[in-house]
């Protein structure tokens, strides 16, 4: 089944990403037992394989910063994107909760994946060359992003949300855009880009974006 539809190349992004496979979405913090997942697409025009790559979460929170978030680094399975396709890794709420099979997952991790306070995501092509980065940030004092503790200029930050720590977020453009994802399970899985839509590529082509004018979106959401 098509996941995605191609995009572009990433331009404009503090730090641009060094290459065609960007993180596109996580959802981390939900009301109750957390929903999560982590979404990556394919922005070029070739196939990419993905086999073997890893995803790494590092608490950001000033009092742990460096810890491995987790069961951290997590290693994506065999698959070869192509142009515009995206890969989905998530725990058994999520894939539950996005039963609707406009939905999909490639690839289950478990429960408490994603840190409840700030963290970096940083996705690792083999080799250990970094693609693509992203700092999710709840405002703490002396939060910042990193990789093991040294500090990076990621390619996208998100949040925070003016509560706490984003639910998640999607990236809505390849110019530094994005939209907070809902915490209310009960909103989530709608069909809306702040519901979340694991597995399927909410980022429009660059040429519709000059023609729409679309800038970088961010939704709100209640924190409880």
């Amino acid at each position: 089944m098509r996941k995605a539809m191609a995009i572009g190349a990433v331009l404009g992004l503090a730090g641009a990403a060094n290459a065609d496979v960007l993180i596109s979405e996580i959802l981390g913090s939900t009301s109750g037992s957390d929903w999560e997942y982590v979404e990556i697409v394919n922005t070029g025009n070739s196939a990419v394989d993905i086999t073997g790559w890893t995803l790494e979460l590092w608490d950001s929170d000033a009092a742990s910063i460096g810890g491995a978030d987790g069961a951290s680094p997590y290693v994506f399975g065999a698959a070869v994107l192509n142009p515009g396709d995206v890969y989905v890794i998530g725990n058994g709420l999520a894939q539950a909760g996005y039963s609707n099979p406009m939905f999909s997952f490639n690839q289950t991790w478990g429960d408490n994946s994603v840190e409840n306070s700030s963290y970096t995501a940083i996705l690792v092509a083999t080799g250990d060359v970094i693609m693509d980065s992203v700092f999710v940030n709840d405002g703490g004092d002396g939060d910042f992003a990193n990789r093991a503790g040294a500090a990076i200029t990621a390619n996208l930050t998100a949040g925070p949300d003016g509560t706490f720590l984003p639910a998640g977020f999607a990236r809505t453009d390849t110019l530094g855009g994005y939209s907070i994802l809902f915490f209310d399970t009960t909103l989530l899985a709608d069909g809306s880009i702040q519901g979340g839509t694991p597995g399927i590529n909410q980022i429009p082509t660059p040429g519709a974006i000059a023609l729409l004018g679309l800038g970088g979106l961010v939704a709100t959401r209640r924190r409880r």
